[in-house]
């Protein structure tokens, strides 16, 4: 169950990241940081946020029974859903290296969870 948890947190930090990428593609050039930060009020940064709070939060659940040797690895498995999500929604390139730097990312996070 504690395993379920960490990938929901992760998925929820990954979507974040998702939604934050588009919500930051829609800013308008500022001439002030109120300008600024006013620009970034959407719903879409208010999503990525709460996305980025609801993982935390789940997060916290997840330290309380993991070890953090065991558990900090896991959270690069975010980088294969970040990957993914980019490919498929925003068109970006996957090259062979990306994927054969996340497959070492996800061998080492296997090699660290065996006992």
């Amino acid at each position: 169950m504690i395993y379920l948890l960490a990938l929901i947190s992760i998925a929820l930090g990954s979507t974040g990241q998702f939604v934050l990428k588009l919500a930051a593609g829609e800013l308008r050039p500022a001439s002030g940081i109120w300008n600024l930060i006013y620009s970034m009020i959407s719903l879409k940064m208010v999503f990525a946020v709460s996305c980025f709070v609801f993982s935390m939060l789940m997060w916290i659940f997840v330290l309380r029974k993991l070890e953090l040797s065991i558990a900090y690895p896991m959270v690069s498995l975010g980088y294969i859903l970040v990957m993914l999500l980019s490919f498929f929604f925003l068109q970006e390139q996957v090259s062979a290296a990306k994927v054969g730097g996340t497959l070492l990312i996800v061998a080492g996070v296997i090699v660290l969870n065996m006992k």
